[in-house]
């Protein structure tokens, strides 16, 4: 296969893949409206709070057992190898996250005292921990179904998701008046539900076995990625944490409105992240998949750049939309927002490298690193910024992880990427971004100055020939 037709071949399997994560995700946009005009602000950022834990309690939970599966299941000899690879895998995430969560449940007096600032909130965290186990089957079918190479049942398993979490969350904090734990309840039942079609979907690639050999390999290749997971967790949570021990809870609404738009730019991230990584893996061996790895991270810092440049200009306009005045304050730190989720993408594709060289732990030195900086960063920032303060301290450490995990991966798997002319593409998009929106007059005139920002990018962006092989690739040869 060609260069041009495995590029193609991943942009079509990225936008199936993103159908299914825009709508898998469209549920933290689609109650926004709903949920910032019916709770308060302060409880808005309570909800906030224990959905942003439990997404960094994930990470870790994982055990690094995606990565595994999408490392490992092509090389299996036959179906019925696989069939005891993926069984195992599951076995062992529904054992460890029912642990877990059950510990939680126990501790959830003395974690919501330093983690929330009260017992008051502990019944939060107990609901939170009961819906991991189900968040985690969930994650595990879309992982299994990606690797199986059926992105229609992965679409279809993430619009019943978002149906159902969205539907029971409206009846329970409209119909019932649960405020904020309907809201948690919500995505229980929701959770639930859709685990239980996973399986359903999933069944013809499950057996009711473990396979203790596949199970040690992969976790050989996974626990190293739990401190990784661990780090991440940090970047992604200590933020809500600085806010809610220096700031306030009504920062944390803020803040939990800004987030939302990085999730809008995760959604195209994740699609391609979803359908990159077993892309990659499959043509590992082909002579020409290190040209392929170089064009695919220029074309997806220049489009992903303008992307999160787009929705941080649009910030202001998208809130008045979402949610009440009581938000507007939310527009800046969503810029930042919306660049952090442009590095967390590329640190995948920046990790590649380490993923193929087997060599995992050194993604640790990178995330520590990434994640210390974070947390200074949040100490420093958010008492005298606030929300926007948090937002660059998050943008801060994922940009740092992924030029961190670059280097690392240079050195021990060498690629023929162009790091430094789409480190300066992506410095532009940042700076006419926060330039924008910090100086740009309300009314035409400003909507003018934004657009002539997004114009500019796109000048430099085309320039910077990124997408062309002279612009992606080195023109000397590369070890691989």
């Amino acid at each position: 296969m060609s260069l041009r037709d495995s590029l193609k071949k991943l942009s079509g399997e990225s936008l199936i893949y993103g159908i299914g994560q825009v709508s898998g995700r469209a549920v933290n946009l689609l109650l926004v409206p709903l949920l910032t005009r019916v709770l308060l602000k302060q409880q808005f950022g309570v909800a906030d709070l224990v959905t942003g834990y439990s997404a960094s309690l994930l990470l870790v939970l994982v055990f690094g057992m995606d990565g595994a599966l999408a490392r490992f299941f092509y090389e299996q000899p036959d179906s019925a190898t696989r069939k005891r690879m993926a069984s195992s895998s599951f076995v062992f995430r529904l054992v460890t996250s029912v642990s877990i969560a059950s510990l939680i449940v126990v501790l959830a007096g003395p974690l919501a005292e330093r983690l929330m600032g009260g017992a008051v909130y502990a019944k939060y965290l107990r609901i939170g921990a009961m819906t991991l186990p189900f968040t985690l089957i969930v994650l595990f079918c879309n992982d299994l179904l990606r690797v199986t190479f059926q992105p229609w049942k992965f679409v279809a398993l993430n619009v019943t998701q978002t149906v159902l979490v969205g539907g029971l969350t409206i009846y329970l904090v409209v119909g019932q008046k649960l405020g904020v734990v309907g809201v948690l309840y919500g995505k229980l039942l929701g959770d639930g539900l859709a685990a239980l079609l996973g399986v359903l979907l999933s069944r013809h690639h499950l057996r009711p076995l473990v396979d203790r050999a596949l199970l040690r390999r992969m976790l050989g290749y996974g626990v190293p990625l739990v401190p990784v997971a661990f780090a991440y967790g940090i970047i992604g949570s200590v933020d809500r944490w600085a806010l809610q021990h220096f700031a306030s809870l009504d920062e944390v609404g803020t803040y939990a409105l800004a987030i939302k738009f990085f999730a809008v730019v995760t959604m195209g991230v994740s699609a391609f992240q979803l359908a990159f990584m077993p892309f990659a893996f499959a043509r590992a061996q082909d002579p020409e998949a290190p040209r392929l790895y170089a064009r695919v991270l220029g074309l997806y810092v220049a489009i992903a750049t303008a992307g999160a440049l787009a929705v941080g200009l649009l910030a202001p306009l998208g809130i008045q939309l979402l949610a009440t005045q009581d938000y507007a304050a939310a527009s800046r730190p969503a810029l930042w927002l919306a660049f952090a989720a442009v590095a967390q993408g590329a640190y995948y594709v920046a990790a590649l490298g380490i993923n193929l060289s087997l060599r995992n732990r050194l993604l640790g030195l990178s995330a520590g690193g990434a994640a210390l900086l974070a947390a200074a960063a949040n100490l420093v920032l958010v008492p005298r910024l606030g929300a926007e303060g948090a937002a660059m301290a998050t943008c801060a450490g994922y940009v740092t992880s992924a030029v961190l995990t670059y280097v690392i991966s240079q050195r021990v798997y060498p690629l023929p990427y162009r790091g430094a002319r789409l480190a300066a593409l992506f410095a532009v998009g940042v700076t006419l971004g926060a330039l924008a929106v910090r100086f740009a007059p309300a009314g035409a005139a400003g909507a003018a100055v934004r657009m002539g920002s997004l114009v500019l990018y796109a000048l430099v962006a085309w320039k910077s020939d990124v997408w062309k092989d002279r612009g992606a690739l080195r023109h000397r040869p590369v070890a691989t």
